[in-house]
């Protein structure tokens, strides 16, 4: 079975190593016999059709770069929102997710141009109160689970502060900053657009959820296809690594302003 990803700006938006999930989306195809097409989206000009994309894929960028993304989505805009409405899928890791929103505002008074795709708004950091003070950034440990329960840990480097308005979390967060470190959720997600704080190689560590999102990808296409099991070699060291995590981030000491439900 043929899937096509699009991997937009893998040049720029790749700020902590995201291309490792184009790798492990890559390595998870190939353990469910899937021949997985890559491929790179540098500016609009790229785009393919999206009647034949099956996954988009957008990483984590520097606040510099977002604006030049934006501006630059905005030419394929409208055929990006059919293949949303569509069901199609888009995986978004880290503050990227600013874009698919539909207002960002940076404390200059400058925003960032947003598709509007997501009910969501963006504020860049510049908290001089508590819970959490913070003026630019804010990193540490992230814990969550999907709406339907899978198991999600990892880090976030986090610039924004995001709030939800009509569209749903991708999760329930568990430990972390989550979206803007006071409300328990984490993430966004419309039909099949899923964004979350969780940055790095998200799927290397989690290789669970791009499981889940080439079988519901393939089952879009009328097909079917079967769990990796044994082929996926990197599983087993993931669900280590996932148990690791956990009980590391038990003994932690509570922190004032950090999201930490018992669990």
């Amino acid at each position: 079975m043929k899937m096509n990803l699009v991997w937009l700006y893998p040049d720029i938006l790749n700020l902590h190593g995201d291309r490792g999930n184009v790798m492990a989306f890559k390595k998870i195809a190939e353990a469910m016999d899937i021949e997985l097409n890559i491929l790179k989206v540098s500016t609009y000009k790229d785009i393919p059709d999206f009647f034949g994309v099956d996954v988009v894929y957008m990483g984590a960028g520097q606040l510099r770069d977002l604006k030049y993304v934006a501006e630059d989505m905005a030419h394929y805009s409208d055929q990006l929102k059919t293949y949303v409405e569509e069901d199609g899928f888009v995986l978004c890791t880290g503050s990227t997710g600013c874009i698919l929103g539909k207002e960002t505002k940076l404390v200059n008074g400058d925003s960032i141009p947003s598709l509007g795709i997501l009910d969501m708004t963006a504020t860049e950091l510049n908290r001089t109160k508590s819970p959490m003070l913070t003026k630019e950034v804010y990193g540490d440990d992230i814990y969550w689970k999907t709406s339907d329960g899978l198991e999600i840990a990892g880090c976030q480097i986090q610039r924004f502060d995001f709030k939800l308005k009509s569209t749903k979390p991708f999760g329930s967060l568990l430990y972390g900053y989550g979206n803007n470190c006071t409300d328990p959720v984490e993430g966004a997600r419309y039909k099949n657009v899923c964004f979350t704080n969780t940055v790095g190689p998200l799927l290397a560590s989690n290789p669970w959820l791009g499981v889940r999102i080439l079988k519901e990808a393939a089952k879009r296409k009328g097909k079917s296809v079967s769990d990796p099991g044994d082929s996926l070699s990197f599983m087993e060291y993931a669900k280590e690594g996932l148990a690791l995590k956990k009980n590391f981030i038990r003994e932690k000491n509570k922190q004032d302003g950090i999201i930490n439900n018992p669990f």
